[in-house]
């Protein structure tokens, strides 16, 4: 199989804008549309600590900090260690080993 000359670059690219995408999104993940725009407003900037304020304000105590362990990232990593140990023929009972 024949990969193209930039192909680590393109991985690398894509492993950070997935750890991008989640820890940025990450203060408000599950949170609808409209509940981000009657939060927040138009997003402009990083709202981590505006999010940590509403939270507190709402008597939550315990505001998950923004980087902790997330099955997002984890299980990227994990795919790709299953892949280097046992190839393309890789079962889920591998995968679920590895994790």
């Amino acid at each position: 199989m024949n990969l193209p000359e930039d192909y680590v670059e393109r991985v690398y690219a894509g492993v950070l804008g997935k750890l991008i995408g989640v820890y940025v999104g990450r203060p408000f993940e599950g949170w609808s549309y409209e509940q981000i725009t009657a939060q927040l407003g138009d997003i402009d900037g990083y709202v981590n600590d505006k999010v940590a304020r509403l939270a507190q304000a709402q008597g939550i105590v315990n505001h998950a900090p923004l980087v902790i362990t997330d099955d997002d990232v984890t299980g990227t990593f994990t795919f790709i260690r299953a892949l280097a140990d046992f190839g393309a023929a890789v079962t889920p009972q591998q995968i679920g080993d590895i994790w």
